[in-house]
C-alpha cells in the first residue's frame, strides 16, 4: 500500500463514499526523499531532500522538462514546540531547484549539496508551521501550507499563496541512507484560485 495512503487511512484525514469513482490527480508538486531528524527538543533542525517524482505522469503546477532536468525539493525547519502527537517546526522554508541532467549533478543523499546547485526556481515558507504527526514509533504524516514568494519561476504560477503540502513518513521503508531516519513520501498540492461569490440568480442573468 502505498505510504501516503496508508498514513491518511491511519490519521482519518479523508473518506470517500460512492462507487465507481475514478478521479486523476489534480497538479500537484510529488516529492519523494529523506529526512534528518536529530529530536523533537525545542530547537533542533530537521532538513528533508527529495526529488521530485511526477515525471510527465502526473501534471505538475507549471510546466517542467523532466527529460532534460532534475528538479530537487529541499524543507528546512526547527522544532518550535509540541503537544500530543503532533510536532511544530517553524520558520519551515520550501526550496525548488532544477539542474540539468546532462552535464549537472545528479542528487544524492550522501552529498547534501547536490540538491541546491541547480537553479532555484521555487522558493517560500509555510504559513505559521509544518506539523509533523506521530502514530507510531516508526509512522506518521506531516502537514502544512506554503506561500511561495521567490525563486526563477514565481511569475508562472496563478498564485503565490495556500499551496497545501502533506504526506507520510516512515523509518520501517528498506533503503534510507545512511544519515537520515524517515522516509518522506508527499506532495505539494495546486493552491486554490479566489473566486467572486455569486447567487444563482445573478449567474443566469449573464445569459439572458
Amino acid at each position: 500500500m502505498h505510504l501516503r495512503a496508508l498514513a491518511a487511512s491511519m490519521a482519518g484525514a479523508a473518506l470517500l463514499f460512492g462507487a465507481h469513482v475514478v478521479a486523476a490527480d489534480p497538479p500537484n508538486f510529488d516529492f519523494n526523499g529523506y529526512a534528518q531528524i536529530p529530536g523533537t527538543n525545542l530547537g533542533q533542525p530537521m532538513v528533508m531532500l527529495s526529488v521530485l517524482t511526477n515525471n510527465g505522469v502526473v501534471p505538475t503546477p507549471i510546466l517542467l522538462d523532466f527529460i532534460n532536468y532534475e528538479y530537487t525539493l529541499v524543507v528546512q525547519g526547527t522544532v518550535t514546540g509540541a503537544s500530543g502527537i503532533a510536532v511544530y517546526y517553524g520558520a519551515a522554508q520550501v526550496d525548488l531547484y532544477s539542474d540539468v541532467r546532462s552535464g549537472g549533478t545528479a542528487a544524492d543523499h550522501a552529498n547534501p549539496s547536490t540538491f541546491t546547485d541547480g537553479t532555484l526556481i521555487l522558493s517560500g515558507a509555510f504559513v505559521g508551521n509544518l506539523t509533523r504527526n506521530i502514530f507510531t514509533p516508526t509512522l506518521g504524516s506531516f502537514v502544512g501550507t506554503v506561500g511561495f514568494s521567490g525563486g526563477t519561476r514565481l511569475g508562472d504560477l496563478a498564485t503565490p499563496n495556500g499551496w497545501p503540502f502533506g504526506g507520510a513518513w516512515s523509518r520501517t521503508i528498506s533503503g534510507i541512507p545512511s544519515g537520515y531516519q524517515e522516509n518522506w513520501d508527499g506532495k505539494i498540492d495546486l493552491a486554490s484560485v479566489a473566486v467572486e461569490p455569486r447567487t444563482w440568480g445573478s449567474v443566469k442573468l449573464l445569459f439572458e
